[in-house]
């Protein structure tokens, strides 16, 4: 799953080019002192993957506090599904405006203090920066907690969106070095495949939970391991 987690991404990482990309492309980067300025982009990367590792954390409460672990399957299911529908609902257009006003709402203060943070050239600003990026609103890290979420153990669940985090880093990373590389055009076309991927993680996350007997892609049912016939 982690290996998932890693290639959800580095395929999802093309959205991230259109979404996070103005942003990477106007970090306050020292030009002149190439060195430290590889070393703010390696403080910025680090910070976005802590915050998706924070979030891993949290989620991965959520789900020991719910028992998941003792549903995983059932809830890798769930999960799978959800991840399905926001596909679908993706590729069909559908916007659940009613839901989504609330929540970017709920991040102008955020996003006030990236901009703060984007005036500034130091070290510590590229990792906050960082940080600050990886709370932004975004359908692929939802999809990303999700699968963070069923995993059901607090170590899976950071582990789990550690691997996405670093996933998204390679392509961003040729962004920022190179430039706005990719043609507007191209970029969207390439944005039109990310439902499918959704779709096919939701997919693997709902055959991970039949319990199919396929190694690795389907795992037999782990209920016996939970509970063993020698528990009272």
């Amino acid at each position: 799953m982690f290996i998932l987690a890693f290639s959800l991404g580095l395929i999802g990482s093309l959205h991230c080019v259109g979404m996070c990309g103005p942003i990477a492309l106007l970090l306050p980067l020292q030009r002149q002192r190439k060195v430290f300025r590889w070393i703010q982009l390696g403080a910025y990367f680090l910070g976005k993957t802590l915050a998706y590792t924070l979030m891993g954390l949290l989620f991965g409460i959520v789900g020991e506090g719910l028992f998941i672990a003792e549903y995983q399957q059932e809830f890798s299911i769930l999960a799978g599904l959800v991840m399905i529908g926001m596909g679908l609902f993706s590729l069909l257009h559908i916007s659940l405006k009613g839901l989504q006003n609330p929540l970017l709402k709920g991040f102008a203060l955020l996003k006030s203090a990236l901009g703060r943070q984007l005036t500034k050239k130091t070290l510590s600003s590229s990792l906050f920066i960082g940080f600050l990026n990886g709370f932004l609103p975004c359908g692929l890290v939802y999809t990303a907690l999700f699968g963070a979420l069923a995993m059901g153990n607090l170590w899976d669940s950071m582990g789990y969106m550690t691997a996405f985090g670093l996933g998204t880093i390679p392509l961003m990373l040729l962004l920022v070095v190179l430039g706005d590389f990719l043609p507007v055009g191209l970029r969207r076309q390439l944005n039109q495949w990310l439902p499918m991927v959704v779709i096919v993680v939701g997919i693997l996350f709902v055959l991970r939970g039949l319990g199919l007997g396929i190694p690795y892609l389907s795992p037999a049912d782990t209920h016996l391991l939970l509970h063993p016939k020698g528990d009272c």
